[in-house]
């Protein structure tokens, strides 16, 4: 056995190499040693040699200091996934290593910023997920929304009311067409977290992502891991999602008053306003009773005629059009950070080690935010003033406390 770098991680190379979607094998022949190096590199038994972690860094697109640094100290428990058969075992496991940087990126913040509290309505909601009903669900939409002031009207920016009420989302951009989002909870943080995939992804059909994933940590707290893997439940739990998402984004009082006639041509007038797809709307008249399963059939073979089925297909798919709705959270954490000079651009991003591109997606950062040239304060406050961010579209404010330490 070599003594090798002995502050390595071993935890640390799994993450990079399961971000990177590589297999032990094809990552050893990059560096020149063999899978079972590799493997034993991962589980502790053996530390790679400084020249061996430098190769393995550079091939991962990680910084050396990455591999040093201790793994988030918690594993990520049920994750409501769209659909488990379509989706690999290596995508997903692509994406739940972010999980844990998003996760490892808000508790860095937190550490000196206070978040909005996680915050929803004594809802209810039955304990078990098999015995919630149509009705219960669409109570539930009516309650959240109620409690959130957000009237029966179309929602502004579902992004931005998800994160007023304490709940991080993060844009990832994840090339596969089967991964459309994801929710999580962090027992660690006390909160739950919203990914959204918007590779290829509409502005309606992303807000239809957030408001499902919302759909999951409403109803479905209770949801063992167990359950969520079995085909016949996760079906059920999706469905509930997907009832829950139309009821939050269009509520059935306004359905009913607006939706008069149930045409491809009536639901593409209303989806700039209230922000939900052709195809969504189709679904919901369907869910509240106002056509059939034949009627719902015809309407979307129609669609297919008319060329609006598929990604970015339906009217005003275009971001210029409907343009994507943008996590504020995490990146106004940042802002913060920096505008009160407690860390330069580049200090930032070396306290996190994590590549520029997944710091840049996990906060909401423009592409290439690291590589900006930034000016060096000359001089700072002496005396820390409240931090706060006011949203130009809603009003509300998120704002970030800065925490002294003793």
């Amino acid at each position: 056995m070599s003594v090798g770098v002995q502050a390595f991680q071993g935890s640390r190379l799994r993450e990079a190499r399961l971000a990177r979607g590589l297999y032990k094998n094809a990552l050893g022949d990059m560096v020149g040693v063999t899978g079972t190096a590799i493997t034993n590199y991962e589980e502790g038994r053996d530390k790679p040699q400084h020249d061996k972690l430098c190769a393995l860094a550079n091939q991962l697109g990680f910084s050396y200091e990455f591999f040093l640094r201790p793994s988030w100290p918690e594993d990520v428990g049920v994750v409501f996934w769209r659909s488990r058969a379509a989706e690999t075992k290596t995508a997903r496991e692509m994406t739940e290593q972010r999980m844990r940087w998003l996760c490892e990126t808000f508790a860095f913040l937190e550490a000196d910023l206070t978040f909005p509290s996680y915050a929803l309505p004594r809802l209810d909601i039955p304990a078990d997920f098999r015995l919630i009903t149509a009705e219960v669900i669409e109570a539930a939409a009516e309650a959240l929304r109620t409690h959130w002031k957000l009237g029966v009207r179309p929602i502004p920016d579902v992004t931005l009311a998800l994160e007023n009420a304490g709940i991080p989302v993060a844009n990832l951009d994840i090339p596969s067409e089967k991964q459309d989002g994801f929710c999580f909870w962090s027992s660690y943080l006390h909160r739950p977290f919203v990914g959204i995939n918007s590779y290829s992804l509409s502005c309606s059909r992303a807000r239809y992502d957030c408001a499902h994933e919302l759909g999951h940590i409403v109803l479905h707290a209770g949801v063992t891991p167990q359950q969520e893997r079995d085909s016949a439940l996760h079906k059920m739990i999706e469905d509930q999602a997907h009832r829950f998402a139309g009821a939050f984004l269009f509520p059935r009082e306004a359905f009913f008053e607006e939706v008069r006639v149930p045409s491809l041509d009536y639901f593409c007038s209303l989806k700039k306003r209230w922000g939900m797809s052709i195809a969504a709307m189709i679904f919901r008249a369907s869910n509240l009773g106002l056509i059939d399963d034949v009627e719902k059939a015809a309407l979307y073979r129609n669609m297919t005629r008319r060329g609006w089925r598929g990604s970015l297909r339906e009217p005003f798919d275009s971001r210029s059009e409907m343009p994507m709705e943008k996590p504020r959270m995490l990146k106004r954490g940042v802002e913060a950070l920096l505008s009160e000079g407690f860390y330069t651009r580049s200090g930032l991003q070396s306290s996190l080690t994590l590549p520029d591109r997944e710091i840049e997606q996990l906060a909401g950062l423009e592409e290439g935010y690291f590589r900006t040239a930034e000016l060096v304060q000359l001089a700072v406050p002496k005396q820390t003033r409240h931090l706060s961010s006011r949203d130009l579209e809603s009003g509300e404010i998120v704002e970030f406390t800065r925490r002294f330490r003793k």
